[in-house]
């Protein structure tokens, strides 16, 4: 079984995706760390700066799916459980895995962000690097990317959690999403 965790930055994928692999002893991967094997390949087409339009978002998706296709294939072949996390894919790529996978997938979000939010965990998440404006925009943009998530998962039929309030509860309530029935 493959398990998709996507949404937007911020929003706790990864310590969800950490969890998960704790749990089924599964193997694990962020886009993040394809994504920046394709900035060291110096691939043509990939993202360069902070774009949170949902046109920017859907066109860096579409623009990674044959690298995630492709990824996705040879862990497939040599893993019976693994755990793919990241803000790179959307609901739709992860539909058209589902037709030669088995896949099971949940959608993060976070509806509301401060910059103390943004703040917390300033050595693993790599924010407190980048300038005070580029910050702040991420804070506004973080809700309207989680939106936008939202309403794709919703089209798709996956399921989406808010993190916004109750993160514990919230993180458990993805992991039940994703191992019912496991």
């Amino acid at each position: 079984m493959l398990y998709f965790i996507g949404g937007a930055p911020r929003s706790g994928k990864s310590l969800l995706g950490q969890r998960l692999c704790a749990t089924l002893k599964a193997g694990w991967i962020s886009t993040d760390l394809l994504m920046e094997l394709l900035r060291v390949a110096n691939a043509a087409g990939r993202k360069m700066k902070w774009d949170a339009a949902p046109e920017a978002i859907t066109a860096n998706a579409e623009w990674f799916f044959p690298y995630l296709d492709r990824f996705v294939w040879g862990v497939n072949s040599l893993a019976n459980h693994y755990v793919i996390e990241g803000v790179d894919f959307l609901p739709a790529q992860v539909a058209q895995l589902s037709t030669q996978y088995p896949i099971r997938t949940v959608f993060l979000g976070c509806s509301h962000l401060t910059l103390e939010d943004l703040n917390q965990f300033p050595e693993r998440s790599g924010y407190s690097r980048l300038s005070e404006t580029l910050r702040r925009q991420i804070v506004e943009d973080i809700p309207r990317w989680s939106a936008f998530i939202h309403q794709e998962a919703n089209r798709f039929g996956y399921g989406y959690v808010d993190m916004v309030s109750d993160f514990p509860q919230r993180l458990a309530e993805a992991e039940m999403m994703l191992t019912a029935h496991v």
